[in-house]
């Protein structure tokens, strides 16, 4: 990992518990890019509808050209802009919320730090996608890059993820004696 200083040290500190997703929060970008999961897209004309099946994720990707709005807020899934290049959808996302870019704890930036650009190639047959994701976020001295697989399947026969459950959270921080301070509200 092309690590800053300023990242390196957030890395290092990092705790158990910093980690939203287990405390039942979404996901969102880029984590849920490689998730193990099934998604399914819709067209709904000025924009598709992304269902990913990790936890019903949805995501909005606008194809119309509009831009985010001036007071758009942060949110895990941020704002996702597209266009299409022959048989390759290219998105990008911005205005997304600070967490972390995988389960591994490496921390992401968000909102003016972060940009999120994929490429979404389709095959002539129609049946796979090759994706590839490259982040651009100000705490990393080099862009990230990721790359998935996807392949067509019957709507009928996708898995959805098992719901969450924020009990093994809570138990760790209570065996550590954290839970007070998790749940202490000032």
């Amino acid at each position: 990992m092309p690590l800053t200083e300023a990242s390196r040290a957030i890395y290092e500190g990092r705790e158990f518990g910093d980690d939203h997703v287990l405390r039942c929060q979404p996901a969102g970008l880029p984590r849920i890019f490689g998730s193990p999961y099934s998604m399914e897209i819709l067209d709904a004309g000025s924009h598709y509808v992304m269902i990913y099946l990790q936890d019903n994720t949805p995501r909005w990707v606008y194809m119309d050209g509009r831009d985010a709005l001036p007071d758009q807020p942060l949110t895990s899934m941020g704002f996702s802009k597209g266009v299409w290049q022959d048989r390759t959808l290219i998105i990008q996302t911005t205005h997304l919320s600070p967490g972390w870019l995988d389960g591994s704890g490496y921390p992401m930036s968000g909102g003016d730090g972060t940009r999120i650009v994929e490429r979404w190639s389709v095959a002539e047959d129609g049946l796979t996608i090759d994706r590839t994701m490259t982040i651009y976020d100000d705490l990393y001295s080099a862009p990230l890059v990721r790359t998935r697989g996807s392949q067509r399947g019957n709507a009928n026969e996708l898995l959805e993820s098992p719901p969450c459950d924020p009990t093994v959270f809570f138990v760790e921080m209570l065996e550590e004696g954290r839970l007070d301070e998790i749940l202490s509200v000032e």
